[in-house]
This record gives structure tokens, sequence and C-alpha cells, in this order.
């Protein structure tokens, strides 16, 4: 326990940080986020390959929090910590919001409200349909819970 709380104060310096650098982003949706962040990625999911089809699987449905992905991703070895001074510049990997086509273990692009739950069930409902036993974990935002989506989805 008291080496994931270091993680997780080692995990909200890089956030502030990160934000701190770019003078643009959302530092309470990061901070709420880290300790839940902290126990899924280094003790609860299995995901040490982002690659491997039989990994868990995260989404962070709001996307606003995504400098508290970016420093788990980095913390794991997925993209180089010196990544995370380049927060939300231009050309830059790390936007304001997640894109899981630059940024290695962002499992979906968010940013758009509601949708993360909604891709999650389709990602555990593929995961039932073909035997596996991968689980998938999704955060959302407050701002985001009276989305519709949200509620089809639950």
């Amino acid at each position: 326990m008291k080496e994931l709380q270091k993680k997780a104060n080692e995990l909200r310096k890089d956030i502030v940080t990160m934000i701190c650098k770019s003078k643009s982003g959302h530092p309470g949706g990061s901070l709420s986020i880290i300790d839940i962040m902290t126990v899924l990625y280094f003790d609860e999911m299995n995901i040490d390959n982002p690659k491997d089809p039989n990994r868990d699987r995260f989404i962070l449905s709001k996307g606003h929090a995504a400098p508290a992905l970016y420093a788990v991703l980095a913390e794991k070895g997925f993209i180089d910590k010196k990544e995370l001074n380049t927060l939300r510049q231009y050309g830059s990997i790390l936007q304001g919001h997640p894109d899981m086509k630059k940024v290695t273990g962002v499992e979906i692009s968010t940013g758009s409200l509601g949708q993360g739950l909604s891709v999650a069930n389709g990602m555990a409902l593929s995961a039932k349909i073909s035997d596996k036993s991968y689980r998938v974990y999704v955060a959302l935002g407050d701002g985001e819970l009276q989305e519709g989506q949200v509620w089809e989805a639950a």
C-alpha cells in the first residue's frame, strides 16, 4: 500500500509539472483520478504489454484528464517520460485529449462527453463473446454523467 501511495504522489507531481509547463489543462480531473489509476495500472490490471490482445483495458472517458493517463503510461514505460514535457504543444503526441493513434496504451480517443461507457461495454461484450478473460475498466467524469449515451450504455 505504501508503494502505491508513493507512486501516486510521484504521478501527481508529473501531472502538475505537465500542466504548469504547458500553461494549459485541467488539473482537477487528472488529480481526482490518479489514485484509482495507480491502483489499476500498478496493482490490479494485467497491462504490462499494451499490444497483448489479452490485456485488461482502461477507458478514460473523461478525456480532459489526459495528463493523468499520460503520467501513468510514461511510468509504465509505454511512452518516453521526456514526452511529458511536451503536453499540449504543437506537434506533440500528448494533446489535450488522448489520441489512440499517437499514444501507445491509449485504448480509445476520448473527449466527446459520454462515449466511454458505450465503448467499454462493447469491449467487455467482445471479451465475453470471444471467451476472453480480460477485464475492461472505465472512468467517467461527473460532467458527462447526464449524457444520454451514458444512460443508454448503463
